[in-house]
């Protein structure tokens, strides 16, 4: 959700500024910007605003929190709803049974309808779980 606000402050900054290079300051005809300034600042929110899609993009990521646990060696997460995730750790991120974590990834639903997430990183390890 806070993401969707900074888009969205950007997008109406942007709006903004294209609007603004678009006329030439001062009122009476003289000085103020010539029109190859009013597109290169154009051409300039452009590119800041591209760079900053790319940066801020988060695509089906997520993070998720709650204890690991470990059974028949099938790493799972229960989080603090009650659910329970099976974790899809291919990228071989050390993870505890036992352990109290915050997992960045992907959630992914298998075609048994039951809850996986695929691990990209470990956020932090909050220590054991209690219980």
């Amino acid at each position: 959700m806070k993401l969707r606000w900074i888009r969205l402050t950007v997008a109406v900054s942007l709006s903004a500024a294209f609007s603004f290079g678009q006329y030439p300051a001062g009122s009476s005809g003289s000085g103020g910007y010539h029109s190859s300034t009013g597109i290169a600042i154009g051409a300039g929110a452009a590119a800041a605003a591209g760079i900053g899609y790319l940066v801020l993009r988060n695509h089906n990521h997520a993070t998720v929190y709650g204890c690991l646990q470990s059974a028949d060696s099938v790493d799972t997460l229960l989080d603090s709803k009650q659910k329970t995730y099976t974790l899809i750790n291919t990228t071989s991120v050390p993870l505890k049974a036992g352990e109290r974590v915050e997992l960045r990834g992907k959630r992914v639903q298998k075609n048994s309808g039951a809850l996986a997430f695929e691990v990209h990183g470990l956020v932090k390890d909050y220590g054991q779980c209690q219980q």
